[in-house]
């Protein structure tokens, strides 16, 4: 072997045990066969070299162990139960652990929630309910004290009953004004004719005297009805037939203080005669002719319209009542100029104005208020 060899062999093991007796023999024997030169190196046998305990031992031309690199060093051995697969896994499972709820109090948390919940709707429900009784008494009351307060709508849709005129479906007491007066006054207003009574027809034979006077009416109530100090009372607020006698019957169950019943004039032939005339009943010392004298002159300053003046007549409706009472003539249906006029919202107005001027300027002489 060359030094070359010798020295491989010398950088693989750096410590080693000879057995000196073989070794010995081994010389001899090649003393014996072969010279050796001075500078042949010299041959360790190794073969039968016995390593000394907890050292390795090293065969000839077996090659050199490379060392393990750092990253391998640090490596400690896989365990099957910690491997790099079961990572994600075992991170799941203690994110789950971490995750895990508390039924228990879960449960009660929802409990309390909902006895939060029911006892505030309880709370507001009887807040509601004492608001609603407080104002059910309070609409009550108002009813008691204001249940012939009506507006105009309510005046033209309202209709009394046959036998009970005097209910409160007919008051027209709007409390618009309070005024302090020792009395309140109750008014009939009669729309004349209805149903199946038309009265007179005009020129075209296309208007019937039931109609118009109940829109007249309608408006003289509505008016009337203002006066915080005036109840109203209709003797028929739709198109149906009231007898004179119910009318006159309705007048006295109210203890009226004044009865005004409305009508279209008309004249045979369809003459040219015209105008606004008032009635009363004859012989009357009630002040009838003084409600008439007051409407008459006051209604014919509002409108447009020839005074006819006041005029006597025992008309059934006059007749039988009790009470200072007129039946006004508003105009002649049989005339085309009246009726022109007669059928116009505008002048209606006018005219009930007038017509609830002249009764309350009646009333209020008549009790000094004046």
């Amino acid at each position: 072997m060359d030094n070359r060899e010798n020295n491989k062999l010398k950088k693989k093991s750096n410590v080693v045990y000879i057995d000196r007796k073989k070794v010995n023999e081994k010389n001899n024997s090649n003393k014996k066969g072969a010279k050796v030169g001075k500078n042949s190196p010299k041959i360790k046998n190794t073969s039968n070299v016995k390593s000394a305990p907890n050292v390795k031992q090293i065969k000839p031309g077996q090659p050199k162990k490379k060392p393990a690199d750092k990253k391998n060093i640090d490596k400690k051995p896989v365990d099957k139960k910690h491997s790099p697969v079961d990572k994600k896994h075992n991170n799941k499972k203690k994110t789950k652990k971490g995750r895990k709820i508390n039924k228990g109090r879960v449960a009660i948390a929802v409990v309390l929630v909902l006895a939060i919940l029911f006892g505030g709707f309880k709370g507001i429900q009887m807040l509601t309910n004492k608001d609603s009784k407080a104002q059910t008494v309070t609409n009550e009351t108002a009813n008691t004290e204001n249940n012939s307060n009506k507006n105009d709508k309510d005046t033209e849709d309202n209709s009394n009953s046959k036998n009970n005129q005097t209910s409160s479906k007919g008051q027209y007491d709007m409390n618009d004004e309070k005024k302090e007066r020792s009395k309140k006054y109750n008014i009939v207003v009669d729309a004349g004719h209805g149903g199946n009574d038309k009265g007179s027809l005009d020129s075209t034979e296309t208007v019937y005297e039931k109609d118009v006077a109940l829109q007249i009416a309608k408006k003289v109530a509505s008016r009337l009805g203002r006066e915080s100090d005036v109840n109203v009372v209709m003797t028929r607020t739709e198109d149906k037939y009231v007898s004179l006698e119910e009318r006159a019957d309705i007048a006295k169950r109210v203890n009226a203080d004044a009865l005004i019943s409305i009508h279209l004039n008309a004249q045979k032939k369809f003459g040219d005669a015209n105008g606004l005339e008032t009635w009363y009943r004859g012989g009357a010392t009630d002040g009838s002719k003084e409600l008439a004298a007051s409407v008459q002159q006051t209604t014919a300053s509002y409108v447009e319209i020839m005074s006819r003046g006041i005029l006597r007549n025992n008309f059934e409706i006059l007749r039988e009542t009790t009470m200072p009472a007129v039946l006004v003539e508003c105009g002649f249906i049989t005339n085309v100029s009246d009726m022109k006029k007669l059928k116009d919202p505008n002048y209606q107005d006018m005219l009930a104005e007038g017509i609830m001027q002249g009764t309350l300027s009646f009333l209020d002489a008549k009790n000094g208020k004046n």
